[in-house]
């Protein structure tokens, strides 16, 4: 009985043993980036305050999250805000861009934030059109 476990014991570790370690295709290479995105299209996925929040307070966070990360780079001139806002500090960390007026905004107003069609994902997809959300202040 011994004799036939540590037989299949041998055959089994020298199986593990002579199995080839696999190596890199180019299949593998190609297909990777596809697989890892979050989405095949690059968009906004939410935004706070929400698109037509009202009572929004004067001085928000803009938080805009996308469906990939983004090229930071692709920000600089690439955020509009109308009417014509305080201007907006801020920048981005993988799929989320925050924003901040440097002062209050004016109340009662419905500001549009408009993200440009340059704006660029990591993966290299390119937003393709103007998107914008709207608030109202309190």
């Amino acid at each position: 009985m011994w004799k036939r476990i540590r037989i299949l014991f041998v055959f089994v570790v020298s199986t593990f043993h002579c199995v080839p370690e696999p190596s890199p295709s180019l299949l593998g290479i190609l297909i990777l980036p596809l697989v890892t995105q979050t989405s095949s299209i690059f968009t906004i996925e939410s935004s706070t305050p929400a698109n037509g929040a009202t009572g929004v307070s004067l001085t928000p966070t803009i938080t805009i999250i996308m469906t990939q990360a983004i090229e930071p780079t692709s920000l600089n001139t690439n955020i509009t805000c109308s009417p014509s806002c305080p201007s907006l500090t801020g920048g981005s960390s993988n799929r989320t861009i925050t924003l901040t007026p440097t002062s209050a905004l004016t109340s009662g107003i419905t500001y549009t934030i408009t993200l440009g069609q340059n704006i660029q994902s990591t993966f290299g997809l390119f937003l393709g059109t103007n998107t914008s959300f709207s608030f109202t202040t309190l």
